[in-house]
């Protein structure tokens, strides 16, 4: 019985269904490579001449600190954001308009990292901007977690059809990593609208990420103590 509908499902199956799909995950693999390549051209190498000594190519390379600083973190966040939607495509087999739109919307906020994190780099030693920058960095990175958990939703909860099941174990970890991201980052986005101090809004940045690491160290102890029972 079980063969036979398995045999009716894959007769239903359009014959480039397979293809779009991965179509749609290249597409949106080359926008995440493209992002993560332009946060880099925002940095100048240093102008050297015949009379330019190490202590002056030293100097201007020293002047970008806070763009090397930015770059690194960016880099970072956009790996992760695309490790998690690599891992929904490994589980999305189909897809409807609602997940093309979904996913599209998720590509947004990523396209934007380049600009938000040049803004935030070349703002960092104007008092009377850093604050600003600094919410368009952060307000960023809430889209793009709030976006991607649309399509988790869509694709994953309300379209089962669509995908193959994840384990329980798998959800629990996708959204309780995502969500905690996103609420530590529009935690210190209303933080900045508390006060103007840099070394404030940076402390409670650090604090927030110790706490998403002690967060991930209970979940992984958590979930082991689980299999051995």
């Amino acid at each position: 019985m079980a063969q036979k509908q398995q045999h009716t499902a894959d007769s239903d199956k359009h014959p480039k269904q397979d293809f779009q799909v991965e179509r749609l995950a290249f597409f949106s693999d080359a926008i995440f490579a493209i992002a993560i390549t332009l946060l880099i051209i925002e940095f100048k190498i240093p102008h050297i001449t015949k009379e330019t000594t190490f202590d002056n190519a030293w100097e201007q390379l020293v002047e970008l600190k806070y763009n090397f600083f930015a770059l690194l973190l960016s880099f970072f966040l956009i790996v992760t954001y695309w490790m998690r939607h690599h891992f929904l495509f490994k589980h999305i087999h189909n897809y409807n308009k609602q997940i093309v739109i979904a996913n599209m919307a998720m590509l947004l906020p990523i396209i934007f990292f380049p600009f938000t994190t040049a803004f935030f780099a070349e703002s960092v030693d104007n008092k009377n901007v850093v604050i600003l920058a600094f919410r368009f960095f952060l307000l960023n990175h809430i889209l793009a977690g709030v976006a991607i958990y649309t399509l988790y939703w869509l694709a994953i909860v309300k379209h089962k059809e669509y995908s193959f099941e994840m384990t329980l174990e798998e959800r629990k970890k996708f959204t309780s990593d995502l969500l905690f991201t996103t609420i530590i980052f529009s935690i210190i986005f209303l933080v900045t609208f508390l006060t103007n101090n840099v070394q404030t809004v940076l402390l409670v940045f650090l604090v927030c990420g110790l706490s998403k690491k002690i967060f991930d160290t209970f979940v992984k102890k958590n979930n082991q103590k689980s299999v051995i029972i």
